[in-house]
């Protein structure tokens, strides 16, 4: 919506939006690496970065030899790309933006969430493909005590899963996700297997919830998202 565009725009004019690089992202660098490059290909593999935003997490992928697409609706903030080797910047309304299907190696959403866009991340997805989110999260009670320790991954994809399944999409939070939400959307139901997930307590001034979760998966399809 134009009332977006020009929120946005403002927010990147002051410069209130990070420039440096996700620490998540980078430390995701040698996966990327391992999974993509240890072997010369044709062509370079190709990434997507929802929300991108200046571009910070964009630019890495670029440097590590990916060809990115960078999507975002801040036209401020896409100038930052402009004629960036292997960054193609696209200024786009997500909510009337069609992903193509079976197109991308790696999809990366950061500090961004939209839960319309799950079933058409899942279908712009090549087999093998890597996704990577990072975004805010409302930690459930029932983990406190793995929140407390940052790292719940150690309990059952079962138990994480279930609280979401009670939910009705009525009573998600808005803008955050619930404890266990990526695992069941991104689930081995629609070809994934969790690589890693981790919460932990945000550092970021003027944070509108106090948690973040990181969460990587790979992708080989085995049936259609339900």
């Amino acid at each position: 919506m134009q009332e977006d565009a020009i929120k946005w725009n403002t927010r990147y004019k002051q410069h209130f939006m990070p420039h440096k690089p996700s620490s998540f992202v980078l430390e995701a660098c040698k996966l990327l690496q391992d999974t993509f490059f240890s072997h010369p290909t044709p062509n370079a593999p190709l990434a997507v970065d929802i929300a991108c935003g200046n571009g910070r997490n964009a630019k890495i992928l670029s440097q590590l030899g990916f060809e990115v697409e960078a999507i975002d609706i801040s036209s401020v903030a896409l100038e930052s790309l402009a004629n960036i080797s292997r960054i193609t910047p696209i200024l786009a309304d997500l909510d009337n933006f069609s992903l193509a299907q079976k197109r991308y190696d790696v999809l990366l959403n950061s500090l961004f969430l939209d839960r319309r866009l799950f079933a058409p991340m899942i279908a712009s997805l090549k087999p093998n493909a890597i996704v990577l989110f990072e975004t805010y999260i409302i930690p459930d009670s029932k983990f406190k005590d793995y929140v407390q320790d940052s790292h719940y991954a150690h309990t059952s994809a079962q138990d994480r899963i279930s609280p979401y399944k009670t939910l009705s999409h009525k009573t998600l939070p808005n803008k955050a996700l619930c404890v266990g939400e990526l695992e069941y959307i991104f689930s081995e139901k629609n070809g994934f297997t969790t690589l890693y997930t981790h919460i932990y307590k945000t550092s970021r001034k003027n944070a509108p919830f106090p948690h973040l979760m990181q969460f990587i998966a790979h992708y080989k399809p085995n049936n259609e998202i339900k």
